[in-house]
Parts: C-alpha cells; sequence; structure tokens
C-alpha cells in the first residue's frame, strides 16, 4: 500500500467507534451549543447504557463522570451554567480510568469514594462545528465514560477553590427530580438506581 491508500486514523476510530454503538442501548440524544475560550461548537450528545464489562474505544475517552450518591441522596454540583450531577472531569496523562475518577471526585465534591465504581453508561460527543485550530483532544467524536459511585469519607479541604465547579451537596431523590437536568442525567440516574 502507498502512503496515500493506508486507512486514516480517523477512519480507523471513526470504524472502532461504529462498531462499539452498534447494538448500544441509546438513551437520549441532545443538540449543546457550547461557546469557550472565544470558541462556537455546535455538538450532539448522546447518552448510552453500558455494562460493566464494556470496552468503549479509549483513544476517544477524555473524561470520567459519576452519579454520586449517599444512600439515598445524589450528589448535586452547580457551576456558572446552572446545575448537574455528573461530577468528574478529563484524564491526566498516564492516569487509568478508575484513578482519575477517583482524583476528580476529591477535587470536585470532597469526597472519597468506597469500593470501585461502576460502569453505567457514556456520554458521546459529536462536533458539528469545524475544528479549531489547536484543539487538543479528539475530533469530531470523544467519549465520557459515567459510573455509578457511593461516597466514603469527606474531606473538604481537597476541594478545589479555583475551578469550574462551584458548590457541590447532598441532595435528596425529590430535589434532585425537581431540578433542571438533561434527558441523560435523568436516564443515568435511573441507570444507578438500577444497577446497585
Amino acid at each position: 500500500m502507498t502512503p496515500s491508500s493506508l486507512p486514516s486514523t480517523s477512519t480507523t476510530v471513526d470504524q472502532k467507534l461504529k462498531a462499539f454503538l452498534r447494538g448500544r442501548t441509546l438513551l437520549a440524544e441532545e443538540r449543546l451549543d457550547w461557546s469557550g475560550g472565544g470558541k462556537e461548537f455546535v455538538q450532539t450528545r448522546t447518552t448510552y447504557a453500558l455494562n460493566p464489562s464494556d470496552s468503549p474505544p479509549l483513544s476517544l475517552v477524555t473524561s470520567v463522570r459519576a452519579i454520586l450518591t449517599r444512600g439515598p441522596q445524589v450528589m448535586v454540583m452547580r457551576d456558572p451554567d446552572g446545575e448537574h450531577i455528573v461530577p468528574g472531569g478529563r484524564l491526566d496523562g498516564g492516569e487509568g480510568l478508575l484513578e482519575a475518577l477517583r482524583r476528580e471526585l476529591l477535587e470536585e465534591t470532597g469526597w472519597s469514594i468506597r469500593n470501585d465504581p461502576v460502569l453505567i453508561g457514556m456520554f458521546h460527543y459529536h462536533i458539528h462545528s469545524p475544528k479549531p485550530a489547536g484543539h487538543r483532544y479528539p475530533y469530531p467524536d470523544f467519549l465520557q465514560l459515567l459510573y455509578r459511585a457511593e461516597t466514603d469519607r469527606h474531606y473538604p479541604e481537597a476541594m478545589e477553590v479555583d475551578g469550574f465547579e462551584i458548590d457541590a451537596q447532598l441532595r435528596s431523590r425529590e430535589q434532585v427530580e425537581g431540578l433542571s437536568l438533561s434527558a441523560g442525567e435523568f436516564a443515568l440516574l435511573k441507570l444507578a438506581d438500577e444497577s446497585q
């Protein structure tokens, strides 16, 4: 094969992603318009249910998140855009998925977690806008893995004070059900309940 006839890396990744998504349970699909750092992104976020043994293409996983509970309560995050129930964040270089999740949850909520979290779903983002110059992440598709985790100990001093998240509070299920969450978040909350 000549170099020009070799499959591109993006084509290979695209095929792996399509193969992985085939047969997965789609829970919600939402259009998101996001602007940050002077750049506009129009993207679709699709929420899928996953089994704990599933292995999505790791080259597309940019962050890990969790539905974090303490008994019947659910962790609610507040940021400049509103409230959500999926704290977590980006993987640092060389970090494992669960290692990153533990670090991110501690930094964002001040809580450590018990045992190993359970994989329950993922957000699949597809960016429809042109790739911006200097974009450091997978494009046009990337994934965020979503887990169910139970709180263990509270370390308020571990919370980042200069991060994106403004506040983290455990709230009752009734309070959470009254929030303006996305369809994907409500679907993940139901999955978290079913996986206990």
